[in-house]
């Protein structure tokens, strides 16, 4: 969270920060953060964070922060 200036590896505070940048997307972060303590294995959920989270996450960070080079093989 380099806007937020900060970083914890608490899930449940990390959700919180995020949520406060992005309040469209705050309760599917809190949900996630949730079952990162408590896996459920539910496909659909699954399914949501590869097709509609995981790629909103990786534009929204490509948009506010830039693409990073490469790492010299």
């Amino acid at each position: 969270m380099p806007r937020w200036n900060g970083w914890t590896s608490d899930l449940t505070e990390m959700a919180a920060a995020f949520g406060a940048y992005y309040p469209q997307r705050a309760a599917q972060m809190r949900a996630a953060a949730v079952l990162g303590h408590e896996p459920a294995g539910d496909a659909g959920v699954l399914a949501s964070y590869v097709d509609d989270l995981g790629p909103w996450l990786a534009e929204e960070y490509a948009r506010v922060h830039g693409v990073k080079a490469p790492r010299p093989a």
